[in-house]
Order: C-alpha cells, then sequence, then structure tokens
C-alpha cells in the first residue's frame, strides 16, 4: 500500500464518528421522508485547499489505480472531503465509489472508450447505424466485457482495505458506481443522431432502451454483493442520500418533449426503478419541461438536480410535494440559506447544496448556519 493512503487511512480511522454519520443519515432521512427535523440536510462543496502535506492525485492516476483512487474519494470527491469534514462539519454523509465516470455500461457494448488528461473515460459513439446495430448481438447481462472487472477489482479492494480500520468501516458507505441511465446510455453509443431517430426510428430507439435499461438493471444487481449501502429504501449517490436503491442520470431528457420522454422513454425509467425497488431520477440541465412526467413515474422515489438554479424550484416543490417525492441537492444562494427565508419556502422534502468559493468559506458558511439552527 502507498505511504499516503496508509496515512491517511490511520489519520480518518481515528478521525470519524460512525454515530455522528447516523446522526446524518437520520436528519436526511426525515427530510426525504417528508418529515420535520432539527435542520434541512446541508452539504457545502469547495475547491480542495492548497497543501503541503496532502493532495488528491491526478485522475489519469487514479482510473489506474485502486490505492489513489480510494485515496481521492476519502480526500475530495463531488467537491467534498471526508478528510476535511471535521473542518466543514456538514450534513455530508460518508461515501466512496469505484469512479469509472459515465461509460461504465456503455463500456459493455463498445470497445470505443477514450480517456486524455486528467479526463474522465469517454465514449466514441458509433460512426454508422449499421455499426451500432452491432449492440443487439451482445448479451446485455455479460460483464466480462468492458469496465466491470476493474470496477469488481476496484470494489475488492475498498472493502479488504475497509476491514482493517473497523470505524471507518462502520462510518464509510461503498455505493454503486454511476451507471447512467438508459437514455443516456443509449446516446453515448448513438451520438446526437439519436434525436432525430426519435422521430425517423422509433423501433430502434424502442429497442436500444431496452437493451440499456436490461444492461443497467443487471449490473446494478451484480454489483450488489461488493456494496455497504445497504438501508432499506435509501441510498447514496452525489456525495448524498438519496431515496430509493438506484439513481437514473436522464441529463439528455433536456433534448425532448414531454410527449416522446412520457411515450419513448419513461417506460424504460420505469423499468430500472421497477426492478430495484424504487430509486431516484437526476438531471443536469433546464429539466423543468419534463420534470411533471418524470414525477408521474410510479417507482420515483426522489429527484436530484444537477443545477437546480436552472429551474422554477418552487413550481417543482409544489408538484413534489403531491407526491411526496423529495427534491435532492437544491444549490441554495448564500444569502437565503444564512436566513429564516430557506425554512420558510422548503419546510421540509428536500436536502440542500452551496457552493462555497473555497474552503475558507465553507468553514465560514456552515459556521453561521449551525449557529442558526
Amino acid at each position: 500500500m502507498i505511504n499516503e493512503l496508509r496515512d491517511l487511512l490511520k489519520i480518518l480511522d481515528h478521525q470519524v464518528d460512525p454515530i455522528l454519520q447516523e446522526d446524518i443519515f437520520e436528519r436526511h432521512r426525515r427530510a426525504l421522508d417528508w418529515k420535520l427535523t432539527d435542520r434541512l440536510p446541508l452539504i457545502i462543496s469547495f475547491p480542495f485547499p492548497e497543501s503541503d502535506t496532502i493532495t488528491p492525485f491526478p485522475h489519469r492516476e487514479a482510473l489506474r489505480n485502486h490505492e489513489k483512487m480510494l485515496f481521492n474519494e476519502l480526500v475530495h470527491a463531488f467537491n467534498t472531503s471526508i478528510f476535511l469534514h471535521d473542518e466543514i462539519k456538514d450534513d455530508l454523509p460518508y461515501t466512496i465509489r469505484a469512479n469509472y465516470g459515465t461509460v461504465i455500461v456503455a463500456s459493455i457494448f463498445t470497445r470505443k472508450i477514450e480517456q486524455r488528461d486528467d479526463n474522465p473515460p469517454w465514449v466514441r459513439h458509433y460512426d454508422t447505424l449499421d455499426e451500432l446495430l452491432g449492440i443487439f448481438d451482445m448479451d446485455p447481462r455479460d460483464f466480462s466485457s468492458g469496465y466491470v472487472n476493474q470496477l469488481i477489482e476496484t470494489y475488492i479492494f475498498f472493502n479488504q482495505v475497509l476491514n482493517d480500520f473497523p470505524n471507518l468501516k462502520k462510518s464509510v458507505r461503498i455505493v454503486l458506481p454511476d451507471l447512467q441511465g438508459p437514455l443516456d446510455t443509449l446516446e453515448l453509443l448513438w451520438g446526437s443522431d439519436l434525436y432525430s431517430g426519435f422521430i425517423l426510428n422509433p423501433e430502434l430507439v424502442e429497442k436500444g432502451l431496452k437493451l440499456m435499461a436490461d444492461a443497467q438493471v443487471g449490473l446494478a444487481r451484480f454489483l450488489q454483493p461488493y456494496l455497504s449501502d445497504r438501508e432499506d429504501n435509501y441510498s447514496h449517490q452525489h456525495a448524498t442520500t438519496i431515496k430509493g436503491n438506484i439513481l437514473i442520470r436522464n441529463d439528455s431528457a433536456i433534448m425532448i418533449s414531454p410527449d416522446m420522454y412520457r411515450r419513448q422513454v419513461a417506460h424504460h425509467d420505469e423499468f430500472v426503478l421497477r426492478s430495484m425497488k424504487g430509486g431516484g431520477v437526476h438531471s443536469c440541465g433546464t429539466i423543468d419541461l419534463n420534470l411533471p412526467e418524470i414525477f408521474r413515474l410510479e417507482s420515483i422515489k426522489c429527484f436530484d438536480f444537477g443545477q437546480s438554479y436552472m429551474n422554477d424550484l418552487d413550481a417543482a416543490y409544489a408538484m413534489a410535494s403531491l407526491k411526496k417525492i423529495p427534491l435532492v441537492r437544491l444549490r441554495i444562494k448564500r444569502d437565503e440559506l444564512l436566513s429564516e427565508r430557506i425554512m420558510k419556502r422548503f419546510p421540509t422534502g428536500v436536502s440542500l447544496l452551496y457552493d462555497a468559493s473555497s474552503f475558507d468559506e465553507a468553514k465560514a458558511v456552515s459556521r453561521e448556519y449551525y449557529m442558526k439552527t
């Protein structure tokens, strides 16, 4: 084991508090259940501060080294930090994952995966429709290809390491990687021609979405023995607590109409959610247009915003409250967060995210927020 990781693990095993993590989870759970809580759960993101003693490894190195990946997950992931949490003291649940980006499910169906510099891996989509048709000759439950072997090796390593550090094992949840969603994964393989396919080749879109949904559910189940995220009806993604057992990334849904989503995508999302006994849906960007259709999914348990500030949050909250669908990671401005307006606007049913411009600001906002609650 590299010295940097060994030293970090020793520090954290002494530093983390399993009881505090249970309190944090309970605060998230009550908010997600639309129950009143002592305060709305808040996670503060921040750029990692310059340090002479500890610095995350370049992403390209972590992708090729389990020890460096675990180090980074503990030091700074999703712009949050388990290592620095003792100084922030927000409602961060401690989570680690095998971080191979958005291409995991897509990698089962293609070898056209690229990774450059410190960017996450990416898919070079099939150049022609004839090439794309080859994915239908592949078994969506054959997990011997793509990134799956690396995933398993990484998760085995995570579990082995935490077994030697009892406090960390009690406090840190090993969670699912980013499995995207049927639409997002098909778009990675097909490219932007997918969107014309909704009109010109709807049968192929249907067939492709079904294949991606089947692969996502199969892989999520396949990975369960390697995870420690086992709370009934709750799990963790994007460094926060969600309701349900999987999170569908649906960023591509901002590119299609509500009618297209309802007729051609919704039943595949529902298949994934229902197969996993409920879960959440995520989207970056402006998703207002499709939120009513997404909220109609029978098995949806929460909605996770990528850029909540690009959407009408009051309208979304009003819709969500009718079905008690919690809204996760609402990005709130400092003045509202530190006033009494936030609890009046969202009494419960939400978790909050504040993007601090620096580590010092993160500490200052945390102190002021928690003094008021």
